[in-house]
């Protein structure tokens, strides 16, 4: 490969690395939402349940309230593995209501909102979309 082609190809890398990083800020809009939704997404991508359950915010909405002791309900429920893969797909719609920020998205019937408190960025409702 000549240095050229070697230019070129890193030149590639680097938009596609720009693009891609791009994307996630724009998701996030400096709110702290995009590296958030990385780490949600790593650790749903490696079905790490120890962690998604840190990443929610109690009583959940999930059919109705849950709390922390049913975690292993809702995993079972929303993080099929349909709903994972489609998760690792999503980008996040940004919604503001009475000026507070939230995010959702969607996989299915499913709707995954996300909402911050004092705590941070939390996994706030699982709910049917209508």
């Amino acid at each position: 490969m000549n240095s050229f082609e070697s230019a070129m190809g890193r030149g590639i890398l680097l938009a596609g690395l720009l693009i891609s990083a791009g994307s996630a800020l724009a998701a996030g809009s400096g709110d702290g939402f995009a590296a958030f939704w990385t780490q949600f997404n790593a650790a749903v991508g490696k079905n790490d349940q120890k962690t998604v359950s840190r990443m929610v915010k109690y009583p959940i909405l999930y059919i109705d309230q849950r709390q922390a002791a049913d975690f292993p309900v809702i995993w079972k429920g929303a993080f099929k593995s349909a709903q994972r893969s489609c998760l690792a797909k999503q980008k996040p719609v940004k919604n503001i209501h009475e000026g507070k920020v939230s995010y959702s998205a969607f996989c299915g019937h499913l709707i995954y909102t996300f909402s911050t408190d004092d705590a941070g960025w939390k996994l706030t409702d699982i709910d049917a979309s209508d």
